[in-house]
């Protein structure tokens, strides 16, 4: 392909540093080039935005991605994973709580304004019972339940809250234990300084459950599970008219992180050191290796445990074959 036919795309990426050098022509790829949509900060709203306003590459959350796959439409997700989160510091409590770790939540009243099968709620539930064998039955879980075929595991599911307010107004009214909510992605669900700590200082009486990064950690070695919730997929036509592009988008957005440090300020350098000195090792490759594939594994069988997919997939049908090895 000549420099005069480059193909040209409109791309969605987070406002992270790990996509940034996509943004700042750092990265490039010949025949292709790009505009980048960076200003949209909330995942579900890059989802919305990549189905309904024509984007060449953006994010789907990794169930409507898979719902999408039994409904019949070939692969387009390629293994590459924006905002991957912990889903430890999601919940809060009272500040007079006496839970003090996630293996107390067994038997509590958990509320939400997201739904249990959305990307972070079912993540947290995964994590709950994987992580710390916390009896999902006996939970009373004040969630909405989406796009739920069946429930296959006969969750006790009420209607829940519809927005946080009205979740943190019933939390701190007594009338719920604990509240989920969304966190930060990569090392801020670990450490924090992200929209939850914002959260806790605007609603004194409210805390994080989980505040030890080493506890995190230590679920993560005992398991290897850090939750894979969303896929980076691409229009269907851009696969069937570019068969090379999948794979070259894997490339650019693996430069595009590998040269994240020039785009943190030391703040945030800072833990993004940490935390993989705290994890002697970097679960941020875009590929489909080990970790990737027990995380996937993982989070679809649960799905499909919940009656949220009507069966499970392996990890290899979620891509375009050309990005596998």
């Amino acid at each position: 392909m000549t420099e005069q036919a480059a193909r040209h795309l409109r791309i969605v990426v987070p406002p992270a540093a790990w996509t940034a050098a996509m943004e700042d022509g750092s990265v490039q790829v010949p025949g292709l080039t790009w505009e980048t949509a960076a200003h949209i900060a909330h995942a579900p709203e890059r989802f919305v935005a990549t189905r309904e306003q024509a984007y060449d590459v953006g994010e789907n959350g990794l169930r409507r991605y898979i719902i999408d796959l039994l409904d019949g439409a070939p692969p387009t997700a390629i293994p590459v994973f924006f905002s991957r989160e912990y889903m430890h510091r999601n919940l809060l409590v009272r500040e007079d709580s006496p839970l003090s770790g996630l293996a107390d939540l067994a038997g509590k009243r958990i509320g939400s304004r997201l739904t249990v099968v959305s990307g972070t709620g079912a993540a947290v539930l995964m994590m709950l019972e994987q992580a710390y064998g916390v009896d999902l039955l006996s939970l009373k879980l004040h969630m909405d339940v989406g796009r739920f075929p069946t429930n296959r595991m006969g969750l006790d599911m009420q209607p829940g809250p519809e927005t946080d307010d009205v979740a943190l107004s019933q939390l701190l009214g007594g009338d719920l234990d604990a509240v989920i909510m969304t966190t930060g992605p990569r090392y801020y669900s670990l450490f924090g300084g992200d929209g939850i700590d914002d959260v806790v200082a605007a609603h004194p009486g409210l805390r994080t459950l989980v505040t030890e990064p080493d506890v995190i950690v230590d679920a993560y070695r005992r398991t290897g599970l850090y939750p894979i919730s969303d896929v980076v997929v691409l229009r269907r036509e851009l696969v069937d008219e570019a068969p090379e592009a999948p794979a070259q988008l894997v490339d650019a957005f693996s430069r595009a992180n590998a040269l994240a440090g020039r785009h943190r300020d030391a703040d945030e350098q800072r833990m993004a050191d940490r935390e993989l000195a705290l994890l002697d090792r970097d679960p941020y490759g875009y590929e489909l290796g080990p970790d990737q594939r027990l995380n996937l594994k993982a989070y679809t069988d649960f799905f499909y445990r919940m009656g949220a997919i009507e069966r499970p997939l392996e990890p290899e049908e979620l891509f375009v074959p050309s990005t596998l090895p």
